[in-house]
């Protein structure tokens, strides 16, 4: 009977006008609030940033065994970093979606500089480019950079 009695007052609830629409409108709410509680669960479209130079040199050593920075400089932002090793060689980490990039940097061909602003991208069309902002330091990453094609 109690079958019978739920069944009746459904459909008496769908005959309303409207009613369908806002069931429809409730069950889409409940799924985007589902989905807003999956991707907050997962850390996912979360606001990545390099908190200092030792998560920088974590970095580093993730994406290159070994590279062990003598010299870091971060951006202001805490969005990317310049790393150097003892061999001279200049990594450059930068945020991709929620993750790190990291490339070896071969030249520096392409790097442009714009009072405190540094502006690099490498070989790897991929990669991208990326502004860093290294205030008074990024004249000196940028004139030490220079030296990166003498090397080759």
């Amino acid at each position: 009977m109690r079958q019978a009695f739920s069944a009746v007052s459904i459909s008496a609830l769908l005959a309303i006008p409207g009613a369908g629409i806002a069931l429809q409108s409730l069950g889409s709410l409940i799924a985007v609030l589902l989905v807003f509680a999956l991707v907050r669960a997962l850390g996912m479209g979360s606001d990545v940033r390099i908190a200092d130079e030792a998560a920088a040199r974590a970095l580093a050593e993730e994406a290159r065994c070994g590279f062990d920075p003598i010299e870091v400089a971060l951006d202001r932002a805490r969005i990317g970093a310049l790393l150097r090793n003892s061999a001279g060689e200049v990594m450059l980490i930068r945020r991709h979606g929620a993750r790190f990039a990291a490339r070896v940097l071969s030249s520096h061909a392409g790097a442009r500089l714009d009072r405190g602003f540094l502006t690099l991208s490498t070989e790897d069309p991929h990669f991208g480019s990326i502004t860093l902002d290294l205030g008074e330091r990024a004249q000196v990453w940028a004139a030490s950079l220079r030296r990166l094609g003498a090397r080759a």
